[in-house]
């Protein structure tokens, strides 16, 4: 069922959050022209003078830009099913409270900074395979030399003597040597423990 609201436009407004499906109309004395960054995600008509009705159509965000008489203004539309919401609070309560949630185009995106591997870790495990779901959360690169040396000394205490990791650029690289593919799984598996994304390059 299709809700209705009248709001008064001014620069600097809250973003508008509507449902799918829902509708609000907005009160623009002076529109002349308006546009809508992403019409899949809700679109708008006048239905009198200095009044415009915005439909949601799906999960997301767009722009709502207008022309008045007294110049042009902006204001962000946020389509939300509510499911969006739900992940907000468990990534910030079970992750990082630093990490933004955003859903684009019906896809929930998690950015941000993660302070640690761990912290990587439990994002995954929360996200699992969820296709709807895009983490560009990146670690912090001041923690991934301690978490190399981490598996460098437990590469040590498996008998791993030829094998090393390293930091390059945000990432865990494993160098040096395995004698054979028991070696090699072995090492992935310890250093799958500390970090979840790693390149192997040992030489054989």
């Amino acid at each position: 069922m299709l809700t209705a609201a009248l709001l008064t436009l001014a620069l600097g407004a809250e973003p508008l959050h509507l449902s799918p499906g829902t509708q609000q109309v907005l009160k623009v004395p002076g529109v002349t022209r308006v546009a809508v960054g992403q019409e899949q995600v809700a679109d708008v008509r006048a239905t009198g003078k200095g009044e415009l009705l915005v439909t949601a159509n799906q999960v997301g965000r767009t722009s709502l830009t207008l022309w008045t008489t007294h110049g042009m203004q902006t204001r962000t539309v946020i389509v939300d099913d509510g499911k969006r919401s739900e992940m907000q609070r468990m990534v910030h309560e079970l992750v990082s409270p630093a990490l933004r949630v955003e859903t684009y185009n019906g896809v929930t995106v998690i950015d941000g900074q993660l302070d640690s591997m761990d912290e990587l870790r439990r994002l995954t495990r929360l996200i699992g395979d969820d296709a709807n779901v895009r983490i560009l959360a990146t670690v912090d690169p001041r923690v991934m030399p301690a978490v190399a040396a981490n598996i460098s000394a437990a590469f040590q205490k498996q008998g791993l003597t030829s094998a090393r990791a390293v930091s390059y650029g945000g990432k865990i690289v494993l160098e040096g040597s395995v004698a054979d593919e028991r070696e090699l799984h072995k090492a992935l598996l310890i250093a799958n423990t500390y970090a979840s994304a790693v390149t192997p390059n040992f030489g054989r």
